[in-house]
């Protein structure tokens, strides 16, 4: 069975790999060999391999390894389905389906308010090593079956990071991603920044990506990404060029700023400052100055920023 979700000792809960990252670049967490595996009172170890490791290359994923040995009966080394209790913050009332009717995760543009905080609430001592799980009522049962969990998603680090999970282990046609109510394959939500005519992309916002330079803003007090290849008007002569700013106030205020700030600034400072670059959005031709098309964010789990193309072969 695949072990898609572990117990973290040090916030009292059972969390996939994506989120374990993401608590542990906000702080949450401080060691990636504090899990245990999720069978029934099993004690075996567990690591979350590259927690604490910059991904910016998708060969670097976050992924659980057991390094114990598993309890007698324990459900995992059985490859028997589990069904464990467990929270996930989230502002949806819709029931969560198993994986054995519905393999769609759900995206979201925006963490509740109180995402952190439910694991703020939980953490305890940090040198505690044994399983102290709280049974809640607003707690929901899941049954995880081998090919995963389905789970909200915040941020579009994660989704690029499930997309190159997804392939690896041959599910990816299988997968698709709730966005606004709408259900779409994983292999539909992604558009390379390549010549498209700008009048003729969606309205509705799309994860667009390709390599794009990184420089500071005139101002000092930012960053602008811009994508190397055009955009195309529709005489086909005019072309814009796709900018993206991010402001250093932005990067102050995210929770994960040490993971960005850090990475960005790694990037910029390098002999030559381009990224390959994720971002949730739609592109809108500037109307001071119609040589761009900007993609405007307000909150940076809206990109991601790779040092190299995960597609090229």
């Amino acid at each position: 069975m695949s072990l898609d979700v572990a117990y973290s000792i040090e916030i009292d809960d059972f969390i996939d790999p994506d989120k374990a990252y993401e608590l542990y670049w906000s702080g949450m967490l401080e060691d990636k060999r504090a899990f245990l595996c999720p069978g029934t009172n099993c004690s075996a170890n567990v690591t979350c391999a590259n927690l604490d490791k910059d991904t910016s290359s998708l060969k670097v994923v976050p992924h659980f390894r057991v390094f114990g040995s598993h309890t007698k009966g324990c459900e995992v080394s059985r490859n028997v389905p589990l069904k464990l209790q467990y929270a996930e913050p989230t502002t949806q009332t819709a029931t969560h389906k198993t994986l054995d009717t519905s393999i769609v995760d759900t995206f979201l543009e925006k963490r509740p308010e109180s995402y952190y905080d439910h694991y703020k609430t939980n953490s305890r001592a940090k040198n505690a090593k044994v399983r102290m799980v709280n049974i809640l009522k607003s707690k929901a049962e899941r049954q995880l079956k081998e090919i995963g969990v389905t789970s909200s998603i915040y941020s579009v680090r994660t989704v690029v990071s499930r997309y190159a999970r997804y392939k690896k282990d041959g599910t990816l046609e299988l997968r698709r991603l709730n966005i606004a109510g709408k259900d779409k394959p994983y292999t539909s939500l992604f558009s390379k920044i390549e010549n498209q005519i700008v009048s003729d992309l969606p309205q509705m916002p799309s994860i667009y990506h390709g390599w794009a330079f990184i420089n500071r803003l005139p101002s000092g007090h930012g960053y602008q990404i811009k994508f190397k290849k055009k955009l195309k008007g529709n005489s086909r002569t005019k072309e814009f060029t796709t900018t993206v700013m991010i402001g250093d106030r932005l990067i102050e205020h995210y929770k994960m700023k040490k993971l960005v700030a850090k990475r960005i600034e790694k990037l910029y400072k390098s002999p030559n400052p381009t990224a390959y670059v994720f971002i949730y959005g739609t592109p809108r031709v500037n109307e001071r100055n119609d040589r761009y098309a900007n993609i405007d964010i307000t909150n940076l789990d809206m990109i991601d920023i790779c040092l190299e193309d995960p597609w090229a072969k």
